[in-house]
This record gives C-alpha cells, sequence and structure tokens, in this order.
C-alpha cells in the first residue's frame, strides 16, 4: 500500500540531453600578404581562450572538433595547407560587408559576419580568388606569430569569390 504525502514535490523526469554550449563566436580580421602577388588573408580569433592539452601534449580549445572535421592543417605544414581546400568555400559581397566562409563537419557555418577589409585586401582577393584562413587560440592577429611559434596555429587555402 502506498500513501501519497500531499506536500511531496513532484518526481522530477529526464528531459532531453542538454546540447553543448556554443563555443564563444569568431572575431574575423582582414589582412594582406607580402610580396608581388599578395594574398588575402583572414585572422580568426576568439575571446574564449580556455585552452586543455591532450596526453600528447597538443592544445585542445573550443574550435578543436571543428579544425580537426574541417581539414585544417597546422601552419607549419605549408604543404598541406597551400594546396586548396576542395571542401572548402568563401565568399565576399563588397556591397554590405558580408564575408562567409564555411567546410565540412563542424565547419559548416564557420563565418559569417564583417570583415571591414582595406582595398589592398578587395584587390588582393579579386586577383587571387582565394584566401588564407588561419586561427589560433589568441585573442588578436598580432599575436599568431607567438601561436605559430608553440604550434597551435592553424591554416587553409580556400577558395574564394568576391561579389
Amino acid at each position: 500500500m502506498s500513501v501519497h504525502h500531499p506536500h511531496a514535490e513532484p518526481v522530477p523526469t529526464p528531459g532531453p540531453a542538454a546540447a553543448p554550449p556554443e563555443p564563444t563566436p569568431l572575431f574575423a580580421w582582414a589582412a594582406t600578404g607580402d610580396g608581388p602577388d599578395p594574398l588575402p588573408v583572414v585572422h580568426f580569433t576568439t575571446d574564449d581562450q580556455e585552452v586543455a592539452l591532450t596526453p600528447e601534449g597538443l592544445a585542445l580549445w573550443p574550435y578543436h572538433e571543428a579544425i580537426r572535421e574541417g581539414g585544417w592543417h597546422h601552419f607549419a605544414d605549408f604543404d598541406a595547407w597551400a594546396v586548396p581546400a576542395e571542401t572548402w568555400g568563401a565568399a565576399y559581397r563588397l556591397e554590405d560587408d558580408m564575408f562567409v566562409a564555411g567546410g565540412p563537419g563542424a565547419c559548416a557555418t564557420w563565418y559569417q559576419g564583417s570583415l571591414r577589409p582595406d582595398e589592398a585586401w578587395v584587390a588582393a582577393a579579386r586577383a587571387a580568388q582565394s584566401v588564407v584562413l588561419l586561427t589560433a587560440p589568441i585573442q588578436h592577429p598580432s599575436m599568431y606569430g607567438y601561436a605559430v611559434e608553440a604550434g597551435v596555429a592553424y591554416a587553409l587555402l580556400v577558395p574564394l569569390m568576391v561579389v
């Protein structure tokens, strides 16, 4: 025989599993490489700097899974990232300063937002019809060199449409 207590709290029923938290949004900075045929570059950074290490000492940060699924390469591996990433695409719409970049897996909607490039970047983008995407767990592109030295900088060469 069960007795119902009038003041008893209802037993909670499990609901759907909570979705993992979304990573902190990426920020993008446009830059133009040096040389006679400069390539347009876009640095991606984030304020979320919580980096964990694997047992092998590899840095993991909120975008690590996306980087792995998206086919990014360590910046130091030029031969790997200097080949256009066929599964990626990028477009820049000059009219409203909209830059969109995406690739496979978790990178399907890598970035969509303002870029604010200068005229040299737009000219290089139109000429090259490709863009170098750079990312690292840093808060500003000026720190990218340190990320390269630490082995936590990644790059891709992506086909680009400027409209």
